[in-house]
């Protein structure tokens, strides 16, 4: 006697058609042979994310409705807090794209007391709706998606100016730091560009990011070349002299004031990335950087509204999409007017589709 034997579909095609279970070293080593590459590899990466961008402006402007499900993020407000702790959380997405051939489910968790960073992903067959494969990631895909998008949004928006850039700065010493840097140094930045400005909590975290940088396994972290931010009302130079900054906190508060960057004049030019506005309340920007800048872009215009950066009514009216951007803002200038721009990442799931499908693939291959 079988308690399914309603429908006899059910064990036959979980017994003859169990979902592929992808180790973490192997997803490791897909990764690495990626970075590897940097015409074929990295571009690949920046390529995934482009397609995520796009589609998912596309799909909104053509069809009303995206192909994204809403962000489910538990841990923080206004969801109650985990045993893990108050900076504890666990964030799900879901997306697809359509006429594609995967629905996939990111579940990323991290920000514990005692944990590290872990999750899952998991591919879902469009057509038959089976659970195709689960990628034992640890968390890792989107490190490097978040990275990727992040460093190609960069990347476009400077246009040819990236090519001039001699100092950059970077606000967090944790697992994305190290991301962001990888893939800035590996496909935005010339290869004369190895100095870094780097603000964390303390003088010690600092030190424990630099000396994690400089004993890595992974040569080219070992080139970089560190300077500690001191700010500029205690005398130092903030970031004044970096053309190119990433925030990447979970703060609630400013942690990028406008006293600490340089307001472009003559044919300078600054832009921003903020990468840690990823739910309700957090902000990393300085209301006055905000207010300043020439150019204001997001992922996505309702999402940011929400979690993201610009999350001020004030602001809204001057978003744009970068997926709506056809070229770089530099590269439709004639002439070399200072410009500031500031990129707001708060995370799209068609990224983890396009990112997932870019692994499987390399995978295969």
């Amino acid at each position: 006697m079988s308690l399914t034997s309603y429908d006899r579909n059910l064990a036959s095609n979980a017994l003859s058609n169990p979902p592929e279970l992808v180790s973490f070293s192997k997803i490791e080593a897909t990764i690495s042979s990626l970075l590897a590459d940097k015409d074929d590899g990295v571009e690949a990466m920046f390529a995934s994310q482009e397609r995520a961008f796009r589609q998912s402006t596309i799909e909104a402007k053509e069809n009303g409705v995206s192909s994204s499900l809403p962000i489910q993020t538990a841990g923080q407000p206004p969801q109650p807090p985990l045993k893990a702790g108050s900076g504890a959380q666990v964030c799900v997405k879901t997306g697809y794209t359509k006429d594609g051939d995967m629905m996939v489910t990111k579940v990323a968790a991290g920000g514990g007391e005692d944990t590290g960073n872990t999750g899952v992903v998991f591919a879902f067959d469009q057509k038959t709706l089976r659970l195709k494969t689960v990628l034992c990631d640890e968390g890792l895909l989107t490190e490097v998606r978040t990275a990727a998008a992040c460093a190609y949004a960069s990347r476009f928006i400077l246009g040819e100016r990236r090519k001039e850039i001699e100092k950059i700065g970077i606000v967090g010493g944790g697992v994305q730091a190290v991301w962001q840097l990888r893939l800035l140094g590996a496909g935005v930045i010339p290869s004369s560009c190895r100095t870094v400005v780097v603000k964390t909590k303390s003088k010690q975290s600092a030190e424990a990011f630099f000396d994690r940088m400089k004993s890595s396994s992974y040569p080219p972290d070992r080139k970089w070349k560190f300077e500690h931010y001191e700010p500029v009302g205690s005398g130092g130079d903030g970031f004044q002299k970096c053309q190119l900054i990433h925030t990447l906190t979970p703060s609630r508060q400013p942690v990028l004031v406008l006293d600490d960057i340089a307001l472009p004049t003559g044919s300078n030019f600054l832009h921003i990335t903020t990468v840690g506005s990823d739910s309700p309340g957090k902000c990393e920007l300085d209301p006055g950087i905000i207010r300043n800048a020439d150019a204001l872009i997001c992922d996505s215009i309702s999402q940011t509204k929400e979690r993201g950066e610009f999350q001020s009514n004030e602001l809204w009216e001057s978003l744009c999409e970068i997926g709506s951007l056809e070229e770089s803002l530099h590269e439709t200038r004639t002439t070399r007017t200072p410009i500031m721009s500031i990129f707001d990442s708060s995370g799209l799931p068609l990224q983890d589709v396009e990112f997932a499908n870019l692994v499987s693939n390399t995978l295969q291959d």
